[in-house]
Protein backbone atom coordinates (compact mmCIF):
# COMPACT_ATOMS: atom_id res chain seq x y z
CA UNK A 1 0.00 0.00 0.00
CA UNK A 2 1.25 3.69 -0.87
CA UNK A 3 2.13 5.90 1.69
CA UNK A 4 0.84 9.31 2.15
CA UNK A 5 4.52 10.62 1.42
CA UNK A 6 4.64 8.26 -1.59
CA UNK A 7 1.46 9.25 -3.01
CA UNK A 8 2.22 13.30 -2.73
CA UNK A 9 5.76 12.12 -4.55
CA UNK A 10 3.94 10.56 -7.25
CA UNK A 11 1.37 13.33 -7.85
CA UNK A 12 4.22 16.59 -7.42
CA UNK A 13 6.07 14.81 -9.87
CA UNK A 14 4.01 16.33 -12.55
CA UNK A 15 5.05 19.72 -11.90
CA UNK A 16 8.49 20.79 -13.40
CA UNK A 17 9.17 22.30 -10.07
CA UNK A 18 8.65 19.54 -8.14
CA UNK A 19 10.92 17.09 -10.54
CA UNK A 20 13.94 20.24 -9.94
CA UNK A 21 13.35 19.53 -6.31
CA UNK A 22 13.39 16.17 -5.53
CA UNK A 23 15.89 14.96 -8.56
CA UNK A 24 13.71 12.55 -10.09
CA UNK A 25 11.19 11.68 -12.65
CA UNK A 26 7.94 9.97 -13.60
CA UNK A 27 7.93 6.92 -16.47
CA UNK A 28 4.60 6.32 -17.18
CA UNK A 29 3.31 3.07 -19.40
CA UNK A 30 4.60 -1.14 -19.85
CA UNK A 31 7.35 0.44 -22.69
CA UNK A 32 8.33 3.16 -21.14
CA UNK A 33 9.20 1.15 -17.71
CA UNK A 34 10.57 -1.68 -19.38
CA UNK A 35 12.87 0.66 -21.22
CA UNK A 36 13.88 1.92 -17.67
CA UNK A 37 14.57 -1.21 -16.54
CA UNK A 38 16.74 -1.84 -19.26
CA UNK A 39 18.88 1.76 -18.73
CA UNK A 40 21.56 2.23 -16.44
CA UNK A 41 19.01 4.05 -14.02
CA UNK A 42 17.72 2.75 -10.89
CA UNK A 43 13.86 3.01 -10.53
CA UNK A 44 13.21 3.97 -7.27
CA UNK A 45 9.41 2.88 -6.67
CA UNK A 46 6.92 1.98 -9.07
CA UNK A 47 3.59 1.22 -8.64
CA UNK A 48 0.88 -1.14 -10.70
CA UNK A 49 -2.79 -1.28 -11.46
CA UNK A 50 -4.09 -4.80 -10.09
CA UNK A 51 -5.08 -5.37 -14.23
CA UNK A 52 -1.34 -5.34 -15.23
CA UNK A 53 -0.63 -9.09 -14.32
CA UNK A 54 -3.70 -9.66 -16.34
CA UNK A 55 -1.44 -9.82 -19.48
CA UNK A 56 1.66 -12.09 -20.37
CA UNK A 57 3.88 -8.90 -21.09
CA UNK A 58 2.13 -6.81 -18.12
CA UNK A 59 3.08 -9.93 -15.49
CA UNK A 60 6.67 -10.27 -16.95
CA UNK A 61 7.31 -6.84 -16.13
CA UNK A 62 6.09 -7.54 -12.57
CA UNK A 63 8.09 -10.25 -12.72
CA UNK A 64 11.36 -8.11 -13.86
CA UNK A 65 10.68 -5.23 -10.99
CA UNK A 66 10.61 -7.86 -8.17
CA UNK A 67 13.76 -9.44 -9.51
CA UNK A 68 15.53 -5.93 -9.52
CA UNK A 69 14.05 -5.32 -6.02
CA UNK A 70 12.23 -2.42 -6.58
CA UNK A 71 9.72 -1.41 -4.06
CA UNK A 72 6.22 -2.05 -6.32
CA UNK A 73 2.79 -1.06 -5.08
CA UNK A 74 -0.25 -2.62 -6.30
CA UNK A 75 -3.32 -0.56 -6.47
CA UNK A 76 -6.38 -0.45 -8.08
CA UNK A 77 -6.69 0.43 -11.75
CA UNK A 78 -9.07 3.73 -10.81
CA UNK A 79 -5.92 5.37 -8.15
CA UNK A 80 -3.77 4.39 -10.52
CA UNK A 81 -5.47 6.51 -13.39
CA UNK A 82 -5.85 9.51 -10.48
CA UNK A 83 -1.63 9.06 -10.55
CA UNK A 84 -1.52 8.52 -14.10
CA UNK A 85 -0.73 12.05 -16.82
CA UNK A 86 -2.72 10.31 -19.30
CA UNK A 87 -6.23 10.03 -19.55
CA UNK A 88 -5.59 6.21 -20.74
CA UNK A 89 -2.94 5.09 -18.58
CA UNK A 90 -1.22 1.78 -19.47
CA UNK A 91 -1.06 -0.10 -15.52
CA UNK A 92 2.16 1.04 -14.28
CA UNK A 93 4.41 4.38 -13.20
CA UNK A 94 7.95 3.97 -11.95
CA UNK A 95 9.99 6.88 -10.57
CA UNK A 96 13.24 6.94 -11.19
CA UNK A 97 16.40 9.78 -10.47
CA UNK A 98 16.91 12.18 -13.14
CA UNK A 99 20.36 11.94 -14.97
CA UNK A 100 22.23 15.05 -14.23
CA UNK A 101 25.61 15.39 -16.47
CA UNK A 102 27.50 17.95 -18.09
CA UNK A 103 28.91 18.30 -21.16
CA UNK A 104 31.83 15.89 -20.37
CA UNK A 105 29.16 13.29 -20.46
CA UNK A 106 29.36 13.58 -24.51
CA UNK A 107 32.03 11.40 -25.79
CA UNK A 108 33.80 13.71 -28.48
CA UNK A 109 37.24 11.38 -28.82
CA UNK A 110 40.14 12.61 -30.34
CA UNK A 111 40.22 13.08 -34.12
CA UNK A 112 36.65 11.09 -34.31
CA UNK A 113 33.65 12.33 -36.06
CA UNK A 114 30.14 13.79 -33.78
CA UNK A 115 27.11 15.53 -33.94
CA UNK A 116 25.61 17.11 -31.23
CA UNK A 117 21.39 18.18 -31.62
CA UNK A 118 21.32 21.35 -29.58
CA UNK A 119 17.70 22.35 -28.87
CA UNK A 120 17.09 26.19 -28.53
CA UNK A 121 13.27 26.77 -27.13
CA UNK A 122 11.71 23.54 -29.24
CA UNK A 123 8.61 23.49 -26.23
CA UNK A 124 6.43 21.00 -27.70
CA UNK A 125 7.27 17.38 -25.73
CA UNK A 126 6.31 15.28 -28.63
CA UNK A 127 8.67 17.30 -30.91
CA UNK A 128 11.61 16.76 -28.01
CA UNK A 129 10.85 13.19 -27.97
CA UNK A 130 11.10 12.88 -31.56
CA UNK A 131 14.09 14.65 -32.18
CA UNK A 132 15.68 12.69 -28.76
CA UNK A 133 14.83 9.63 -30.64
CA UNK A 134 16.03 10.41 -34.11
CA UNK A 135 19.51 11.52 -32.36
CA UNK A 136 19.94 8.61 -30.33
CA UNK A 137 18.93 6.15 -33.45
CA UNK A 138 21.09 7.69 -36.10
CA UNK A 139 23.87 7.80 -33.84
CA UNK A 140 24.58 11.32 -32.09
CA UNK A 141 26.60 11.98 -29.12
CA UNK A 142 23.98 13.63 -27.11
CA UNK A 143 21.19 15.87 -26.79
CA UNK A 144 21.72 19.93 -25.44
CA UNK A 145 18.80 21.54 -24.30
CA UNK A 146 19.06 25.06 -24.05
CA UNK A 147 16.91 27.42 -21.95
CA UNK A 148 13.51 27.85 -23.11
CA UNK A 149 13.25 24.41 -24.19
CA UNK A 150 10.82 21.91 -22.79
CA UNK A 151 11.78 19.47 -19.59
CA UNK A 152 13.36 16.77 -21.12
CA UNK A 153 11.47 14.97 -17.90
CA UNK A 154 8.25 16.18 -18.08
CA UNK A 155 6.30 13.16 -18.04
CA UNK A 156 4.62 14.05 -21.62
CA UNK A 157 8.80 14.23 -23.20
CA UNK A 158 9.70 11.14 -21.41
CA UNK A 159 6.96 9.30 -23.07
CA UNK A 160 7.58 10.60 -26.84
CA UNK A 161 11.39 9.75 -26.43
CA UNK A 162 10.50 6.09 -25.75
CA UNK A 163 13.71 5.29 -23.60
CA UNK A 164 15.61 7.26 -25.86
CA UNK A 165 16.33 9.58 -23.02
CA UNK A 166 17.85 7.11 -20.62
CA UNK A 167 20.48 6.38 -22.63
CA UNK A 168 21.33 9.64 -24.99
CA UNK A 169 23.21 12.11 -22.59
CA UNK A 170 20.91 15.21 -21.92
CA UNK A 171 22.65 18.42 -20.80
CA UNK A 172 20.78 21.26 -19.71
CA UNK A 173 23.25 24.33 -20.37
CA UNK A 174 23.32 27.82 -21.83
CA UNK A 175 25.47 28.90 -24.55
CA UNK A 176 27.90 30.84 -22.09
CA UNK A 177 28.86 27.16 -21.02
CA UNK A 178 28.33 25.15 -24.31
CA UNK A 179 30.25 28.00 -26.49
CA UNK A 180 33.40 27.16 -25.02
CA UNK A 181 33.24 23.21 -24.81
CA UNK A 182 32.01 23.09 -28.92
CA UNK A 183 35.45 25.99 -29.22
CA UNK A 184 37.23 23.38 -27.52
CA UNK A 185 35.93 20.00 -29.26
CA UNK A 186 36.89 21.58 -32.68
CA UNK A 187 32.88 21.44 -33.23
CA UNK A 188 31.34 23.58 -36.24
CA UNK A 189 27.99 24.95 -35.26
CA UNK A 190 25.33 24.72 -37.68
CA UNK A 191 21.66 26.93 -37.36
CA UNK A 192 18.81 25.41 -38.78
CA UNK A 193 17.44 28.19 -40.49
CA UNK A 194 14.24 28.62 -42.89
CA UNK A 195 15.56 29.91 -46.47
CA UNK A 196 19.13 28.51 -45.24
CA UNK A 197 21.52 26.99 -47.38
CA UNK A 198 21.99 23.17 -48.12
CA UNK A 199 24.64 21.20 -45.74
CA UNK A 200 26.47 20.26 -48.83
CA UNK A 201 30.05 18.79 -49.46
CA UNK A 202 32.23 18.48 -47.23
CA UNK A 203 30.15 17.87 -44.34
CA UNK A 204 31.52 19.06 -41.29
CA UNK A 205 33.05 16.26 -39.42
CA UNK A 206 32.22 17.56 -35.93
CA UNK A 207 28.89 19.61 -35.95
CA UNK A 208 26.55 20.85 -33.51
CA UNK A 209 23.06 20.81 -35.30
CA UNK A 210 20.60 23.55 -33.26
CA UNK A 211 17.05 23.75 -33.91
CA UNK A 212 14.65 26.13 -32.48
CA UNK A 213 11.29 27.21 -31.22
CA UNK A 214 8.23 25.77 -33.35
CA UNK A 215 7.13 29.52 -34.38
CA UNK A 216 10.15 31.74 -33.82
CA UNK A 217 13.14 29.60 -35.07
CA UNK A 218 16.32 29.67 -33.55
CA UNK A 219 17.10 32.51 -31.04
CA UNK A 220 19.06 35.51 -31.85
CA UNK A 221 22.07 34.33 -29.47
CA UNK A 222 21.96 31.26 -31.79
CA UNK A 223 22.45 33.05 -35.02
CA UNK A 224 25.14 35.19 -33.45
CA UNK A 225 27.35 32.10 -32.39
CA UNK A 226 26.47 29.77 -35.68
CA UNK A 227 29.16 29.36 -38.06
CA UNK A 228 26.26 29.17 -40.32
CA UNK A 229 22.75 28.68 -41.05
CA UNK A 230 21.25 25.34 -42.79
CA UNK A 231 18.59 24.58 -44.51
CA UNK A 232 16.13 22.00 -46.54
CA UNK A 233 15.64 23.06 -50.13
CA UNK A 234 11.66 23.14 -50.58
CA UNK A 235 10.31 22.27 -53.86
CA UNK A 236 6.97 22.20 -52.65
CA UNK A 237 4.64 24.96 -51.56
CA UNK A 238 4.99 24.34 -47.82
CA UNK A 239 6.98 27.04 -46.74
CA UNK A 240 8.74 24.92 -43.89
CA UNK A 241 9.05 21.37 -41.90
CA UNK A 242 8.26 20.65 -38.61
CA UNK A 243 10.82 20.95 -36.41
CA UNK A 244 11.04 17.16 -35.70
CA UNK A 245 10.72 16.38 -39.26
CA UNK A 246 13.44 18.76 -40.48
CA UNK A 247 16.02 17.62 -37.47
CA UNK A 248 15.70 14.04 -38.66
CA UNK A 249 16.58 15.00 -42.34
CA UNK A 250 19.80 17.30 -41.61
CA UNK A 251 20.77 14.65 -38.69
CA UNK A 252 20.53 11.87 -41.27
CA UNK A 253 22.60 14.29 -43.58
CA UNK A 254 25.39 14.80 -40.79
CA UNK A 255 25.32 11.49 -39.80
CA UNK A 256 25.53 9.36 -42.75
Amino acid sequence: MLTRREERLLRSLRQRKARESEGLFLAEGVRAVEDLLASPLPVRLAVAASSLGDTPRGQALTDALFRKRVPLHDIADRELAELADTETPQGILAVAPIPRVGLDALRVEAHDPAVVLVLDAVQDPGNFGTLARTAEALGAVGLVALPGTVDPWNPKSVRAAMGSTFRLPVVEVGWDELAPWLAANDVTTLAAVVGGEPLGEPRPRRAALVLGNEGAGVGDETRARAHRGVGIPLRGRAESLNVAAAGAILLHELLR
